[in-house]
């Protein structure tokens, strides 16, 4: 049985070596796209063009194998979103050599002169499983798209204006590698790409400038400070951490209602937890709402939705999404109809959480999710805070917390 030779073939023949050459050259089969075929003016060989089934070239592999030397040409490099990576699947490693070359993205990078080893790649081309989430881009600084002809450069700008994604410059790149075609061309502004037109194939770089760059040093319980708020009416760091812990959040496209949101901190926590999913922030004081806005454009959460609003008015028409997680860290005298109507909107084995410094609040809670089936559990928090005195450290008390939290029935995978 003959080994397959997988060879990448860069930006164009010329990235090919004499040893990838000569391997072309002694082989009897050659699997190609039509536009690489093109390229080989080779006689006695037969020439297999790849269509849009791959496993009817994994069966023509299968059975010319045993008696043909075949090589599989690929763009760019095999195994970087390339046929190598598919036919890896199907053969054992033995039965192949994989020939390395230089991919699109190393390409596109090395014509605008920029490192690469900190970017964040995402493949647009073809049909994928799960749309991408462009909302998680705003804790990336360097990132290359590879485009198709739908998800192209005009696509990638609209989802950036969509989620609100002003801070990156936007490059596209078209026919690397084919010097008289090529062309990189820069924008500042996203909105500038909705009337150009660019030929296929192109890549999209995306890049912030330095004194854009995202502080990482995030994490749960971060110190109050962090945040603007007013007048103390933020969920204390330790709370905080509680709280999150009890939400539960495992999964990275949760969707959370925020209610009371007050400065926001647990929701942009949360957000930071769940970069493909949503935020819900709703507080119906407009001063505190503009502490929200503050917050999540320090801490770059564009997948946190503020709502200026009396919760539960109005939420119907404004949100359709169904909630995996609620919070409710505000609700005073009407917690207990706010309580009946987020269980009731909540998704099955869905997880709601209450805090409240309030006795009777605490009670109200309590009885809502034990007549609902809740299974509700809670704990009462005293957190003391060290401060310094003139000969010594003493520890200051703030507010004891109720924490209540309970999993709706039923089975979904939440």
């Amino acid at each position: 049985m003959n080994v397959i030779d997988i060879i990448g073939i860069g930006q164009s023949k010329k990235d090919l070596t004499q040893n990838h050459l000569d391997i072309i050259n002694r082989c009897d089969v050659i699997i190609a796209g039509k536009r690489h075929l093109a390229l080989f003016d080779l006689t006695g060989i037969e020439k297999i063009p790849i269509k849009s089934s791959i496993k009817s070239i994994v069966n023509i592999i299968k059975a010319k194998m045993n008696t043909n030397k075949i090589v599989v040409l690929a763009s760019g490099d095999p195994l970087f979103y390339g046929i190598g990576s598919t036919l890896i699947h199907y053969f054992d490693k033995q039965q192949i050599n994989i020939h390395s070359n230089i991919s699109s993205v190393s390409a596109a990078f090395a014509a605008i002169k920029e490192p690469w080893h900190d970017a964040k790649i995402i493949s647009l081309h073809g049909k994928q499983n799960q749309p991408f989430i462009f909302a998680t881009l705003a804790r990336e600084n360097k990132v290359a798209f590879l485009t198709d002809p739908n998800k192209n450069p005009q696509y990638i700008a609209a989802q950036l204006l969509r989620n609100n994604l002003l801070e990156f410059e936007f490059c596209v790149l078209e026919n690397i590698g084919e010097k008289k075609k090529e062309r990189v061309t820069w924008f500042e502004n996203p909105e500038l790409i909705k009337k150009q037109n660019f030929s296929q194939p192109n890549i999209v770089i995306l890049k912030k400038g330095k004194e854009e760059k995202i502080n990482f040093q995030t994490h749960i319980g971060m110190n109050d400070s962090e945040f603007k708020h007013s007048k103390g009416l933020i969920t204390k760091s330790e709370i905080r951490s509680v709280t999150l812990s009890k939400l539960k959040l495992i999964k990275r496209d949760h969707l959370l209602w925020d209610i009371g949101s007050g400065s926001g901190s647990l929701g942009i926590e949360a957000a930071l937890q769940i970069p493909e999913g949503y935020v819900y922030a709703m507080e119906k004081n407009q001063e505190r709402i503009v502490d929200i806005a503050y917050n999540i454009k320090k801490f770059n959460c564009p997948n946190i939705k503020v709502l200026n609003t009396e919760f539960p008015e109005g939420i119907d028409d404004k949100i359709k999404e169904i909630p995996d997680r609620i919070f409710i860290g505000g609700g005073g005298r009407q917690l207990e109809q706010i309580i009946k109507f987020c269980c009731e909107k909540l998704a099955p084995s869905g997880i709601i959480v209450i805090n409240t410094v309030v006795v009777q609040n605490f009670q109200s809670a309590l009885k809502v999710l034990k007549e609902l089936e809740f299974d509700p559990k809670a704990v009462h928090i005293q957190i003391a805070r060290s401060k310094a005195m003139p000969f010594g450290d003493r520890f200051e008390a703030l507010n004891p917390v109720w924490i209540i939290s309970g999993s709706k029935p039923g089975h979904a995978n939440n």
